[in-house]
């Protein structure tokens, strides 16, 4: 995915990371194969849907 472009943010969240220098040292250690098999495997995270947006 940092490959691709995809912002680091989108990354964190996906691997559901608290902090920003967690996901940029994970993503220098480990084998993009890795990466890939962790965020395949979790749900997309979930945005709340604001009340006053729903029709």
């Amino acid at each position: 995915m940092a490959r691709e472009g995809v912002p680091l943010i989108v990354i964190q969240r996906q691997l559901g990371h608290t902090s920003l220098g967690v996901t940029s040292i994970y993503l220098q250690g480990i084998d993009s194969a890795e990466i890939i098999d962790a965020v395949r495997a979790r749900r997309a995270p979930m945005v709340p849907v604001d009340a006053s947006l729903r029709l």
